[in-house]
């Protein structure tokens, strides 16, 4: 019965387990996580979860609402102030400790000290000795109440602690000023002690203050947090000296083996980085040398690490299209879009998981199976471009490419909460990317904000002489400056927008509701907002319109098998071959019927109606618009949230009835964007897909920047913040 009484309720457990996480800076001031999130980290549910962050807010470790919880972060007046209110409260319990310091405290803080000389020490077993020397000496106080006033002052400044043990040459001057104060105090020499403490933390105050507002500086980059880092604050902190682009690369290629390796039994094992390159520190190292001998940025994606999906050619970089057929092809000449990034500055850290020939909206393949979903690892990332967005959302890169041609960056974007742009139909060149359906394929970028997505797409959006369809490139005044088109944008610009809801887009059933509640709430957050919503849009016959505008069955193999055959390397010529074989993941359905499709099409009559069907609905839907007055359309991205291993192992859905919306603009070559727009009661993100008029892409994303700055979508999925410890 007593080892029952000492035994630690559940709820204190998690208190203590979050307490200590906050402690040790392994979640980050500023983080942002739903409760429902957290509390499946811990493998708990919410109820001791949310009492544990009641008592976390009470002490200002928190801040939270009915969903989500936030680290509390301090800007530089409020350190101080926390360090004057610890000058107060130390210098009284200081006069009340001194007259009772007696032989057994003063050998305890003695063997402190000598520990926090040792060559060895963390700075984490630091700065625990640290607070144990100064708690035993005010213990000697014997006040119970100024003891819990210090420690709950100590405990809101001391994951910003982590940050002074890690300033250089802080530690050997904390090491004398605590020798000076040791001394004074065995000397009881009160009046110099009390000046001396107050020296030794204005001392740590400005250490911390300074790290935050200059920068921590090259001796201690492997200690710097690059979490929802964007391309804005990469240029800032490599311009100031506090990072440079090895330091980065070498941050994510280290968090690539710690969360995403299969390899590491101890990580979360996302599986989404199938090949990584191994000259990205020495590109990146090159980089730095053009730097440091110029000054200048090299481009405007200078040393940005950047993650491809395994669709687009890398030179010197194995490429497989998903296949284990294609594991060690390796390409002589890098994508066309592979070349503009290198050229702007980028770093390719590898290549990025999907499924077979990205014939499929989820991430199975025969070379790399499932990847994980970061919001929950239970799940399904979604495709083709699964690996792509895993990585981004769980900060694996700082941007990635993926690339789109029934929906496969919209819809793994609206699973991992982030957004996703499919351009119109050429804007950006697809040679050395595997085709499957040559007329609706475009690549494109996945990001964690607006503001990068853009300053990607400045990169690489343009016409190349080896792709004809990019020549519309240079038919629109609308085309480009991206990143320029946001630089006036406020949360206020959602009131100049019409959109317009496409209802009949909206599912029905279980899931479906889940997904409509957050969608429908979105939309009613833009009217609270300002914009202008008209709602109950109908297709009418959409299914129909879907249904007869869907060419994979028929043309696939053709443009697949033309790739193939123009790369003389090539393990294998033809989707017939693979198929044949049985080489592609049994759960790739589509894979069978691209692989029975006759070998030439151009002359069928049901393709070529089919084509004619797709130029009739985009002019439908363009003339929908005009006729609503609407600058945009709007609905689900997925019908419904992320589905779990189980439903696809039953193959609940097929490739061809999944019940994504991403097809509308896919299969009419219309700009379209997900943009996340909140989470379901189980912690799943849900995207919300905005359909525009070809060459839209400017207001596209000036409405989601607007949308960004007005909701704070991005919200980091717990487990990979969990495990940054």
């Amino acid at each position: 019965m007593a080892t029952d009484i000492l035994t630690p309720t559940i709820g204190e457990s998690v208190y203590q387990e979050i307490r200590r996480k906050i402690l040790d800076g392994r979640i980050a001031p500023g983080t942002r996580v739903s409760i429902r999130s957290l509390a499946q980290s811990l493998g708990v549910s919410t109820m001791p979860t949310r009492e544990a962050l009641k008592r976390l807010h009470f002490e200002g470790l928190v801040e939270f609402d009915r969903r989500a919880v936030t680290v509390t972060s301090l800007n530089a007046r409020e350190i101080r102030q926390l360090f004057a209110i610890r000058l107060t409260l130390e210098s009284q319990a200081t006069e009340w400790a001194l007259p009772r310091l007696d032989h057994e405290s003063i050998v305890s803080m003695r063997k402190i000290l000598d520990q926090m000389a040792s060559s060895g020490i963390t700075a984490h077993e630091w700065r625990e000795l640290n607070r144990e020397f100064h708690q035993t000496f005010y213990d000697c106080a014997d006040s119970r109440y100024l003891g819990e006033l210090i420690r709950n002052t100590w405990d809101r400044v001391q994951p910003y602690m982590a940050i002074y043990a890690t300033v250089p040459h802080t530690l050997d001057e904390a090491r004398r000023q605590h020798e000076q104060m040791f001394d004074l105090m065995c000397d009881g020499r009160l009046d110099e002690l009390l000046d001396a403490t107050r020296h030794h933390l204005e001392h740590t105050a400005d250490a911390i203050v300074g790290a935050l507002d200059g920068g921590l500086g090259s001796d201690k980059e492997h200690h710097v947090n690059y979490a929802e880092l964007t391309i804005d604050e990469l240029h800032r902190m490599i311009r100031s000296g506090e990072t440079t682009s090895a330091a980065v690369t070498g941050w994510y290629l280290n968090r690539i083996d710690d969360i995403d390796s299969i390899d590491n039994p101890d990580g979360l094992q996302i599986n989404s980085v199938v090949t990584v390159n191994d000259r990205a520190l020495r590109d990146a190292a090159y980089i730095d040398e053009i730097y440091a001998k110029t000054g200048e940025l090299v481009g405007p994606l200078h040393g940005v690490p950047i993650l491809v999906k395994d669709q687009g050619e890398t030179a010197g970089i194995p490429t497989a299209f998903g296949s284990e057929v294609f594991a060690d092809y390796v390409p002589d000449a890098d994508a066309v879009v592979v070349r503009r990034l290198r050229e702007a500055g980028a770093i390719i850290l590898g290549k990025t998981s999907m499924c077979d020939f990205a014939a499929g909206w989820f991430s199975f393949s025969s070379r790399s199976e499932h990847t994980k979903n970061p919001y929950d690892p239970s799940r399904e990332t979604g495709g083709s471009s699964a690996g792509t967005a895993a990585a981004v959302t769980a900060n694996l890169c700082l941007v990635g490419i993926g690339e789109d041609t029934g929906g496969s960056i919209r819809l793994p974007s609206s699973f991992t909460n982030l957004f996703g742009l499919r351009v119109t139909t050429g804007l950006i060149p697809r040679t050395g990317f595997s085709p499957l359906l040559h007329f609706q394929d475009t690549p494109g970028p996945m990001a964690r904000t607006v503001t990068d997505l853009a300053r990607v797409l400045d990169t690489i959006v343009g016409f190349d002489t080896s792709d004809a369809y990019s020549g519309v490139a240079t038919t629109n005044p609308d085309v480009g400056d991206y990143r320029a088109a946001l630089d006036d944008v406020a949360s206020s610009a959602l009131a100049s927008y019409r959109v317009g809801v496409l209802t009949d887009a909206f599912g029905h059933g279980v899931g479906e509701d889940q997904t409509n509640a957050v969608v429908r709430a979105a939309i009613d957050e833009l009217a609270t907002c300002g914009t202008t919503v008209v709602g109950d849009l109908v297709m009418g016959d959409l299914q129909n319109w879907i249904r007869e505008t869907s060419l994979y069955s028929l043309r696939s193999k053709q443009d697949i098998d033309a790739f193939l055959r123009n790369r003389p390397t090539a393990p294998a010529t033809s989707v017939k071959e693979i198929v044949a074989a049985g080489a592609f993941h049994p759960l790739t359905d589509l894979m069978r019927d691209i692989g029975d499709a006759p070998d030439d099409v151009d002359d069928n009559p049901e393709y070529l109606r089919g084509r004619l069907r797709q130029e009739e609905w985009r002019r439908v839907l363009v003339s929908m618009m005009a006729e609503a007055d609407v600058d945009f359309l709007v609905y689900p991205t997925v019908q419904v949230p992320a589905p779990t291993r189980d439903d696809l192992a039953a193959k609940r859905w097929t490739a061809l009835d999944f019940p994504t919306n991403t097809v509308i603009a896919s299969q009419t070559s219309l700009p379209a964007m997900s943009i996340p727009v909140g989470f379901t009661d189980d912690g799943l993100p849900i995207g919300m897909e905005v359909v525009g008029r070809q060459f839209s892409e400017r207001a596209l994303l000036r409405f989601a920047r607007a949308w960004e700055l007005a909701a704070n979508p991005r919200r980091p999925a717990v487990a990979t913040v969990l495990d940054e410890g």
